[in-house]
């Protein structure tokens, strides 16, 4: 995304889920692309019963049966068609024409309904992702026959996809994932030493091998090979890993490192003599397929030890750029090792090899570009990000003093996007006026995420004030605003402007609010400075401001002349 970004091509990320923990590798700081998550259930379900009252939902509902019949209430065919309908409202406000899915899976199972509404895709496959998560070759066939192409990460996946998708074998083309080699810093392969320094990154789960892997080194040490094996990941068989090193009497030589940022992988590499992957296929069928960090090892100018398995020998040339061995085979893995320990000069010439692949084969320059002329003219700047956000507490509020008329008001304005920090507690997913066009606050992880990645704004925001919730909202409120160019933050109820007050501090933006009579803001912050006013006991500064009577409740015309005043400069 980087590398298209780089290229000019415009991107919004969609995602369906949540990220599983608040880590986020330091280079996403680069993204400029704007990243939307659904809405809570309950506002997904109302914006489904809207569309099944305007007879937008019919050709999803007709695809859910099919779906339902063909593969099975295990597909979640219902739940797809939900997140679909969201993302469709959200491409189509922004501008999106084409939808680009990573791995054959759910997502892409949502893009066929995606489709339905009107917007093309193309998705990229593995071979794992096909092979066992998405269980079904009849909906890999379909997913196939609806997409412009499908991009396969490896020869090996291509052919494994022509092989169950004869049909579509035309519309399949290789493209590798990429990296940019530039960003690597050279390890002196050749040199460190008595002791065989050795590296190897991954999930800690079966297929990865690294049983195999502490096993192997086992054998190095007990023929005397001096070694340090760093271990960089964490999983599910972290533990069991653990326990492995410790029987094998190499708990001493086996450094687990857990998770760690890009740019302290990249240090780990350079210090490094050798990379080693000993992964197999495991117990459920699953493998790696065309792991993205041996040609990071590649990069970084190291020789690779590894097995004959699926896409790697696409990447490793065997005595040419690294050493190859059976699957399972620890023993092969102890001799390349011990070779590789005996022989600085063949690391050196490995790693020179290595290095030139993966600038030549990997580079995002030439993969980035092969997908971009994949997407060939179905992509076009939209130019429609929307100008002004207007942030409410909550959406479904019921009663005379309802602030969601001005929020339907500013979903049909096109250069205003709504953003709701919540459902109000009252809120009825049978309400009649579904929130479609309203975006909500992601999931706490997200903007745990966004709070880890932005040290400088957490000290700033905390300066202003000791209330975390708010703090951590403004921070992400910050990058989304960033990301999508909004000119101006409109505080809706007197409960969003001290959020907005903040955000004013973090980065340059209009800012404006309504107070409703009575309303306060739930902490004493110095929102602006002139004119003394006194609410409800509270002391508080405003101006210098231009103030505006308006009726409230609020009618929907005069809703809507309000929300295209707040589009106005100044």
């Amino acid at each position: 995304m980087l590398a298209l970004e780089a290229r000019g091509v415009p991107l919004a990320v969609g995602s369906i889920n949540p990220p599983p923990d608040d880590f986020r590798h330091s280079r996403l700081a680069q993204r400029q692309a704007p990243v939307f998550y659904p809405p809570p259930g309950k506002a997904l379900e109302s914006i489904r019963r809207a569309a099944e009252a305007d007879g937008s939902w019919a050709p999803l509902a007709e695809l859910i049966a099919r779906h339902d019949a063909d593969y099975g209430g295990d597909f979640k065919a219902a739940t797809r068609a939900r997140n679909a309908l969201y993302f469709g409202n959200v491409f189509r406000e922004i501008g999106v024409s084409h939808v680009h899915v990573h791995f054959a899976n759910r997502a892409t199972h949502t893009a066929l309904f995606l489709k339905k509404l009107g917007i093309p895709f193309s998705f990229t496959a593995h071979a794992q992702d096909f092979m066992v998560d998405l269980g079904s070759d009849e909906l890999l066939r379909e997913m196939a026959r609806e997409a412009e192409f499908v991009a396969g990460v490896s020869d090996f996946s291509c052919n494994l996809l022509r092989e169950k998708c004869p049909d579509s074998a035309s519309k399949i083309v290789r493209i590798y994932n990429g990296l940019d080699p530039a960003g690597f810093v050279t390890a002196d392969a050749g040199g460190g030493g008595e002791i065989l320094k050795i590296v190897s990154v991954g999930r800690l789960i079966e297929f990865k091998g690294f049983h195999y892997l502490i096993r192997a080194c086992a054998g190095l040490k007990r023929r005397g090979i001096a070694f340090e094996l760093n271990i960089v990941g964490e999983g599910p068989w972290g533990e069991r890993l653990q326990r492995l090193a410790e029987e094998q009497d190499v708990a001493e030589e086996v450094i687990f490192r857990g998770v760690l940022g890009g740019e302290d992988v990249g240090k780990l590499l350079a210090a490094s003599n050798v990379f080693a992957l000993g992964a197999i296929v495991d117990s459920k069928g699953a493998s790696d397929i065309l792991p993205t960090v041996i040609t990071e090892a590649m990069a970084s100018g190291l020789p690779v030890v590894a097995t004959r398995l699926a896409g790697i020998p696409e990447m490793v040339e065997h005595e040419r750029s690294g050493l190859l061995c059976e699957p399972g085979d620890e023993g092969g893995l102890t001799g390349a090792l011990e070779r590789l320990a005996k022989e600085p000069d063949t690391r050196a010439a490995f790693a020179l090899e290595g290095r030139r692949l993966a600038g030549e084969r990997f580079a995002l320059e030439v993969t980035a570009g092969q997908l971009q002329e994949a997407f060939a003219g179905d992509v076009r700047d939209p130019g429609r990000f929307p100008e002004v956000v207007y942030l409410a507490s909550g959406w479904g509020e019921r009663g005379p003093r309802s602030a969601d008329t001005e929020l339907r008001a500013a979903v049909a304005e096109e250069k205003v996007m709504p953003m709701a920090l919540g459902l109000h507690e009252d809120f009825r997913v049978s309400s009649p006026v579904a929130p479609s066009g309203i975006e909500f606050l992601p999931d706490a992880l997200v903007l745990d995420a966004a709070w880890r990645a932005n040290e400088e704004h957490v000290r700033t925001v905390q300066e202003l004030t000791d209330n975390l919730e708010q703090a951590r909202i403004a921070v992400y409120l910050v990058e989304f605003l960033q990301r999508l160019g909004v000119r101006r933050l409109h505080a809706a109820r007197s409960d969003v402007i001290d959020v907005t007050w903040l955000v004013s501090q973090l980065m340059d933006i209009e800012v404006s609010c309504c107070m409703e009579e009575g309303g306060r803001a739930t902490h004493d912050l110095p929102i602006m400075e002139g004119i003394d006013l006194s609410i409800r006991q509270t002391r508080r500064k405003f101006g210098p401001f231009r103030f505006r009577l308006r009726p409230d409740p609020i009618n929907p015309a005069a809703a809507a002349a309000f929300i295209q005043l707040l589009c106005k400069t100044g």
